[in-house]
């Protein structure tokens, strides 16, 4: 019937025209055999092709398609296209097919037919059979715009051929798969395009283009099905299962030569076990096809001379991984700003992780118990806390020093995480023990106190959560107001200090 719910757009119908010529001819013949005209005045665009032809039968039933026994190697697969397609172009865009093959052509209409009672319009074709034969296989469509032309032109080009003008130079090609750089020719409008998926480059999935691509580059499996049958533009997820599949064809120049296309996504972890959409695997597939496919040692050289930069930067399993990234970022933001971080896939090159790389210079915490003379400093610091914080904080533990300069972090605290939640007088959750707080030595020093409080006082609100958390931020808020309020025992305090290192220096 021509009410069946289905709409197609000019370009999907135009697109399973052409793929019937497109499956007849093949990917290595398509462009030399299709032949197409325009007709402005008669408004009737005519595609031809040299063929052997087919019945017309097969274009009268559902499901009946001649690619039904070696579906891997078409552009499409359900056979349906052809009527689906007749039924939208006569019914939305009235425009008049006409079709001719071997000794029979046949004309696209519709009837209307009584089921019960009630008159429906139903598709057909008027069949003329006993024709001279003829060489050519040949598709008329009337009603047919220059614009619609001009769309036409887009459609072939959403075809592999390896002529298409839309390919670059040829990266890599196989039976299988195929892998171009993109030509300076822009892609038409038509084209899929989506949040995740844009930019100018393609990929071709089962011979038709099905993505965009951020970086201009032409990505082509061919036997990758992924068994829509409006062949819509595909999801991120859908684009990274094709590229994981790609890896396993291509040879190790290929997998180098791709790897620095997806420099982008270099760093980049998956949010959960379910992130569909993370470049994690890729980017780890394609490294170890390089470090352990044939002939790799060239290419993983050559790679590791062009990015000599790279410094591992692993996630963190447990709080004192967290803890050593924490500070060997923060020692590369000071000592090696060049260094780019990317993801843990790489140590399998032979890059060194920014932890190692920071321990190998001394950039962590070398710590050390204090002196008799330290000691009498912070217990200082503890009381001034003590007084003026009250029951803020549940615990004013001691301090070890940080002996070498070399070391970002004014302090740090060392933290366990508490088993049963606890809470302050002012409602705000303790989530960690702090069992010690590690102070820079230069701290200790006269005048230094208002630095050596601060810290102290940062590093005690660690209790409530890590540096970048909102409950951490809130805390620090509330802890800078309370000390405002209480300058002068701060002062009185400061004094303290100031006088004590005045009597260790005599």
């Amino acid at each position: 019937m021509l009410s069946y719910p289905v709409e197609w757009t000019k370009s999907q119908i135009l697109r399973d025209i052409v793929q019937n010529f497109y499956d007849d001819a093949g990917a290595s013949e398509f462009l030399s055999k299709l032949k197409k005209t325009y007709e402005p005045t008669t408004r009737e665009v005519t595609i031809s092709m040299k063929s052997n032809g087919f019945s017309y039968e097969w274009l009268l039933h559902m499901g009946a398609s001649t690619k039904q026994k070696e579906p891997g190697r078409f552009a499409g697969f359900y056979g349906e296209g052809f009527k689906v397609a007749s039924l939208c172009a006569l019914r939305d865009y009235e425009w008049r097919i006409f079709m001719r093959s071997r000794n029979w052509a046949i004309e696209v209409c519709a009837i209307e037919a009584d089921i019960d009672g009630t008159l429906l319009e139903q598709l057909a074709y008027t069949v003329e059979e006993g024709l001279e034969n003829s060489p050519d296989t040949y598709l008329t469509i009337g009603n047919f715009s220059i614009d619609d032309y001009i769309l036409l032109d887009g459609v072939i080009l959403g075809f592999y051929f390896p002529e298409n003008p839309l390919f670059g130079e040829t990266i890599f090609v196989n039976d299988y798969v195929a892998i171009y750089e993109r030509s300076k020719m822009p892609k038409p409008q038509h084209f899929p395009s989506g949040l995740k998926l844009h930019g100018d480059g393609l990929m071709y999935i089962g011979y038709q283009v099905r993505s965009a691509f951020f970086k201009p580059i032409v990505l082509c499996s061919h036997l990758f099905k992924t068994h829509d049958r409006d062949r819509k533009n595909v999801y991120l997820g859908t684009v990274l299962e094709v590229m994981l599949e790609l890896v396993d064809m291509v040879d190790v120049k290929t997998a180098c030569w791709l790897l620095e296309k997806l420099d982008k996504y270099w760093y980049e972890y998956p949010s959960n076990k379910r992130d569909v959409d993370s470049w994690y695997s890729l980017i780890r597939k394609l490294i170890r096809k390089i470090v352990y496919g044939e002939s790799n040692s060239i290419y993983l050289k050559d790679f590791m001379t062009r990015n000599s930069e790279l410094v591992v930067c692993e996630q963190p399993t447990n709080i004192t991984m967290r803890n050593k990234k924490t500070q060997s970022l923060a020692w590369m933001k000071h000592h090696q700003p060049s260094c780019r971080l990317v993801q843990d896939g790489f140590l399998l090159m032979g890059y060194e992780s920014i932890v190692d790389l920071c321990e190998r210079a001394g950039g962590f915490n070398i710590t050390r118990l204090a002196s008799e003379d330290e000691v009498k400093l912070l217990e200082i610091l503890k009381c001034s806390a003590k007084e003026i914080f009250s029951t803020f904080f549940e615990d004013y533990p001691d301090c070890r020093i940080i002996d070498n300069e070399s070391s970002v972090f004014n302090g740090t605290a060392n933290l366990i995480k508490k088993k049963a939640p606890a809470y302050n007088h002012r409602g705000f959750r303790i989530r960690y023990t702090i069992i010690s707080i590690d102070i820079k030595k230069a701290l200790l020093a006269k005048g230094n106190f208002a630095n050596a409080f601060s810290t102290y006082c940062h590093e005690l609100c660690h209790c409530f959560g890590g540096d970048t958390s909102s409950a951490f931020s809130l805390a620090l808020t509330d802890v800078i107001a309370i000390a405002a309020s209480n300058l002068e025992s701060i002062r009185l305090y400061e004094a303290l200090w100031n006088a004590r290192i005045g009597t260790q220096n005599t």
